[in-house]
């Protein structure tokens, strides 16, 4: 006979013996002469006893170490500090006691592979701390943690609430948690562990429903997570999971996943959550036949780490952390429409109706008549080349079009409608974007933002933060456009170098254009009117404004920190306070402008030195103050008695140019100013 069947039946030979000789020990506070503690019940008894506690207010620690089964008939048994039972007995068991603890020990600790059933835990740093075992109907309240795992053990069928860590946390592997209810908890169930099972768990008004961190080969299913302020499944640094057949309803995000790879996302119900599916830094996923439905954004795709957005490259050499690289198929369905996520694809026409379309690596693919709301972003280029996307209509998304790393591309007739940004454009080149419109969005209606030679043409954007937002974009250009009414600026260029702004109506922002650092720009034949500022231009080099109309705003220009740059031909007129307001700037020729009928000041000069003031017509400004233009710096206001200085509506001279000096207050001297309006034209002469 083989030794372990010889130890086999020494084993059972044990246990049957136990069981003959099983007995009842009751513990009872109320009877004279029974047994008046659990620990007075427990030195008596032998292996296979039963001890039944029945009602009353036991005090004690006990520490269970022999194999018996202690059941409650109303008994509380109080810790008082320290650990109320610790399971060291293989196969032993406590059931229907209340249980309370206090201090910094949990009240609950199993050791050996012990059953703890159908207690109510109260009152401890931790409810129960098992190594081993099965934990199942019990409730648990009042503690910092519910259920702490640190070993293989079976959790089932407990209520757990109002934990300020986890309800069930699980620093382990081979693990099921199954059944359980689990709210108002930090996390209700938190997994740093693999190869466990956590099934048909109903999680609720959490921080979290059901967390993994750094966590591999976990299956998650059919469990419900709901109104979780975070996330109803949350996953961090975490591979290989198996997300399937939950309901993920009415969180901040319905599944999230940062820096994660390699999970199976399938057959889950989304709904009415923040954002439903939320993927940051997270590539090489697989999802199929999820059901994403009224989320506000119901699909987000991010990169962990965008790189840096001026370093432009070859659209085919992306330059994120491989985030968007996906398999995601058409059975995932958006508020009843199909997904469409095409990777590496060539050459396809695509006009079927989707609830969102994410383009990664791929050349030639047309997209028409698209109609996609609550997205992240509805549609997202990245890496795409030689594509199009005409007659879409995008709404109530973070970003209505969102195009990276990508290059040769066309948008036209597209409106993005009371999305965050209708139209982001990052570190991309040769984008055309004509005929569409951003409404209504909270931020940007069109954010440029590491372009190259990107044009925004005879669009429009109403209502906005910023109407056109060009961010380090190079050598771009917005023309043609309507930007109206837009809360902030209407057009705005940061550090966008040799960039052309011309023939725009802007009109109704706070600033209608507005342009800073952005060296050797040129802005031409706008009409900016109607703003709080017209034109604003500061820190910056080089570069024109010419033939634009600044009608009616608060200020007409303002300039500050800047150098060398042309003013040619503006029209500056009845401004309600400035016309032209310059600071701190140096090197600029100002000519042939027209400043007529501003509040204060046709052109004020502060602290500005060596520009050049000439050929422009100085016409009833100064309502309030009386001064067509005042300087207090060292500026040229004439270019000699050939040329002349300027014409002044305040100032009567014969001759054009003429030789009766001007003051301007508090230093300038225009030394030959003209005696008609613009008489500097060869056909205004005598």
């Amino acid at each position: 006979m083989s030794l372990w069947r010889s130890a086999l039946i020494v084993v059972l030979m044990v246990v049957i013996v136990s069981a003959s000789s099983a007995r009842t020990l009751v513990v009872d506070q109320g009877k004279t002469g029974a047994i008046r503690s659990v620990n007075a019940a427990l030195a008596n008894a032998q292996d296979g006893d039963e001890i039944l506690v029945m009602q009353g207010y036991y005090r004690e620690s006990v520490e269970v170490n022999k194999l018996v089964s202690i059941k409650g008939y109303g008994a509380t048994i109080d810790g008082m500090g320290r650990t109320t039972f610790r399971m060291i007995s293989h196969g032993s068991s406590i059931s229907n006691l209340t249980i309370l603890g206090s201090g910094r020990e949990p009240a609950v600790v199993i050791e050996g592979y012990a059953y703890v059933t159908g207690c109510s835990i109260k009152n401890s740093s931790t409810g129960i701390a098992a190594y081993r075992g099965v934990v199942s109907n019990n409730t648990i309240s009042a503690t910092a943690y519910g259920i702490r795992l640190n070993g293989s053990a079976i959790v089932e069928e407990n209520t757990i609430s109002g934990p300020l860590g986890a309800g069930i946390e699980v620093r382990c592997n081979d693990s099921t948690i199954i059944g359980n209810t689990v709210t108002s908890a930090g996390n209700a169930i938190d997994v740093a562990g693999h190869n466990n099972s956590i099934v048909s768990n109903n999680l609720s008004k959490s921080n979290i429903g059901i967390r993994l961190k750094s966590a591999k080969s976990n299956m998650i299913m059919n469990n419900t997570c709901e109104s979780n302020r975070i996330a109803g499944v949350y996953l961090e640094d975490s591979r290989n999971n198996s997300i399937s057949s939950n309901m993920l309803l009415r969180n901040g995000n319905g599944l999230l996943m940062k820096s994660s790879s390699g999970n199976s996302i399938i057959g889950n119900i989304v709904e009415r959550n923040e954002y439903g599916i939320s993927m940051k830094g997270s590539g090489g996923n697989m999802l199929r036949e999820n059901l994403l439905v009224s989320n506000r954004y119901n699909l987000r795709i991010e990169a962990g780490n965008l790189g840096d957005l001026r370093l432009i490259s070859d659209p085919r050499a992306r330059m994120d952390d491989n985030s968007f690289n996906q398999s995601i198929d058409e059975s995932n369905r958006i508020d009843g429409r199909p997904v469409l996520y095409l990777v590496g694809a060539r050459n396809i026409s695509i006009d079927k109706r989707y609830g969102f379309v994410g383009l990664i690596d791929c050349e030639n693919i047309t997209v028409r008549n698209q109609s996609i709301s609550n997205s992240s972003a509805a549609i997202m280029l990245v890496g795409v080349v030689s594509s199009r996307i005409s007659d879409c209509r995008l709404t109530r998304s973070e970003i209505g079009l969102s195009i990276l790393d990508s290059g040769d591309c066309m948008v036209e007739n597209t409106t993005a409608e009371a999305c965050g940004i209708g139209f982001w454009f990052g570190r991309s080149q040769d984008i055309l974007m004509r005929s569409s419109a951003a409404l209504d969005c909270t931020e940007s209606g069109f954010r440029l933002e590491g372009d190259r030679r990107s044009r925004i043409t005879d669009s429009r954007a109403e209502n906005c933060t910023a109407g056109m937002h060009l961010l380090d974009a190079l050598s771009s250009e917005i023309a043609r456009s309507r930007i109206l009414s837009n809360r902030e600026d209407g057009i705005r260029l940061v550090r966008s170098h040799r960039s052309t702004v011309n023939e725009n109506e802007v009109t109704g922002n706070s600033n209608g254009i507005a342009i800073s650092g952005s060296n050797q720009c040129v802005l031409a034949m706008n009409n900016a009117s109607g703003n709080a500022i017209g034109i604003r231009i500061e820190q910056l080099s080089g570069g024109s404004a010419a033939d634009n109309t600044a009608l009616r705003n608060r200020e007409g220009i303002f300039v500050n920190g800047v150098r060398g740059f042309q003013f040619i031909g503006n029209s500056i007129s009845m401004n309600e306070r400035f016309g032209m307001r310059m600071g701190s700037s140096s090197g600029c020729n100002i000519t042939d402008n027209r400043f007529v009928g501003n509040g204060m000041v046709g052109l004020s000069l502060t602290d500005c030195n060596d520009n050049r003031i000439y050929h422009n017509s100085f016409i009833d400004n100064g309502s309030m103050f009386g001064q067509n233009a005042v300087d207090n710096g060292s500026n040229l206001w004439d270019m000699g008695p050939e040329i002349g200085g300027n014409y002044w509506s305040d100032h009567q001279v014969r001759g054009n140019p003429g030789d009766s000096p001007r003051t301007v207050p508090s230093r300038g001297v225009d030394r030959y100013p003209f005696e008609r309006d613009s008489g500097w034209r060869s056909s205004a002469l005598p």
